[in-house]
């Protein structure tokens, strides 16, 4: 098991609290044992999410795993992507195809989870959606 911390925005734990996922969430944090993109969505997919939902028909774009209205992302090398996905989840909340984003990184590299924590408070004005933010160690 690693460990991790959490940094919640807009009460996105009691959202998932009341969809019946936020245990979900954890169990899967407990579950995994190394900080592996593939790692982390296989425990996703062993819950019953979907793994790579695309986020519109007309595009390739995909979330890693996904479930009522719950999307996560994983990013665990670039801080650009970090941003490309904040627009991605803006867009699919206006589209009410999103009511929560859970987003994953580590605490040790980029993108680091302070800097994502730190971009979430700089974007608060159009960020308008729940984040559960995971910084895992």
């Amino acid at each position: 098991m690693i460990a991790y911390e959490l940094f919640v925005y807009k009460d996105a734990d009691k959202i998932l609290q009341n969809k019946g996922l936020l245990d979900e969430v954890k169990a899967v944090l407990q579950s995994v044992r190394r900080v592996n993109h593939r790692e982390i969505q296989a425990e996703f997919s062993n819950k019953g999410w979907m793994m790579e939902h695309k986020i519109f028909s007309q595009t390739t774009w995909a979330w890693d795993a996904y479930k009522d209205k719950v999307a996560v992302s994983i990013e665990l090398s670039l801080i650009d992507a970090v941003h490309r996905d904040f627009l991605r989840a803006i867009l699919a909340h206006k589209k009410d195809d999103l009511d929560v984003l859970v987003y994953i990184t580590s605490t040790f590299k980029e993108p680091r989870f302070q800097n994502v924590k730190r971009d979430i408070e700089i974007f608060k004005e159009l960020l308008d959606f729940p984040v559960l933010l995971i910084g895992l160690t």
